[in-house]
């Protein structure tokens, strides 16, 4: 058992820093005798401090039929990242105005694993404590930044349909409706772009804006965790919501 118990937290541990740049070393420890030492015993303790806190992690969220994975311009993954922004926020988007989301792919850690996706595989995925804002834009300015992603590369989005051709909107939906200058809209994002990461503006272009405080990576269990309970299974396959053509 104790074994065991070891291993788990093992595995823990590797997936909570596989997010971040870190240093190692290691050795090979025979697993005779001498791995019942007063050293075991003493991980053995770390482990038992750490129990509490490791059993949340532990709980199976939703399962995958395969590895989730990210990509552009649209993803499994990446659209996933989008979806449960507004899915945080639907019951604070009552100002009737087309609603979309954006995240950064930068935010998005490590690919969700084949079969069982626990607590910690998505915390390991979104590891940042950024939160989710609601940001009311002009349509020029959301013209503005949809057609930055087209002349150069897209970033993880939802509630869109995006049709680019040689670098140029050529249709560009937002909760179903056509993309009008003049209009006002709901950003769903997190405070990391609205706050001018990655060289965006949102912040400054923005109407209106409703910091939420809700952090992404408990916005994204709950979503899950909500698929899972209607029967949902994850597959490795985009929507076709960011679609690029070329002649």
């Amino acid at each position: 058992m104790r074994k065991c118990v070891i291993l788990i937290f093992a595995v823990l541990v590797g997936q909570m820093l596989s997010a971040q740049d870190f240093e190692y070393s290691w050795q090979r420890v025979r697993m005779d005798s001498a791995y019942e030492s007063d050293t075991v015993y003493g991980v053995d303790s770390i482990v038992a401090a750490h129990q509490e806190q490791m059993t949340p992690l532990m709980e199976v969220v939703i399962y995958s039929s395969e590895e989730i994975k990210e990509g552009r311009p649209e993803s499994a993954l990446s659209n996933l990242a989008a979806d449960m922004l507004l899915y945080a926020v639907s019951d604070r988007l009552d100002n009737g105005y087309p609603s979309m989301s954006l995240t950064n792919f930068g935010g998005i850690r490590s690919n969700f694993p084949k079969g069982a996706v626990r607590v910690y595989d998505i915390y390991s995925t979104f590891p940042f404590d950024n939160t989710v804002v609601v940001a009311v834009m002009e349509g020029e300015d959301i013209r503005h930044i949809l057609e930055r992603f087209a002349s150069g590369k897209f970033e993880a989005l939802g509630g869109v349909e995006i049709v680019v051709r040689d670098g140029e909107l050529e249709k560009c939906l937002i909760g179903g409706r056509p993309l009008e200058d003049d209009a006002l809209y709901n950003l769903v994002t997190i405070d990391f772009l609205l706050d001018g990461g990655d060289r965006f503006d949102i912040g400054d272009d923005a109407v209106s804006i409703d910091r939420t405080g809700i952090v992404l990576r408990d916005a994204a269990v709950r979503y899950l965790r909500d698929l899972s309970e209607s029967g949902i299974v994850l597959e490795n396959k985009g929507d076709g919501r960011v679609i690029i053509e070329k002649d």
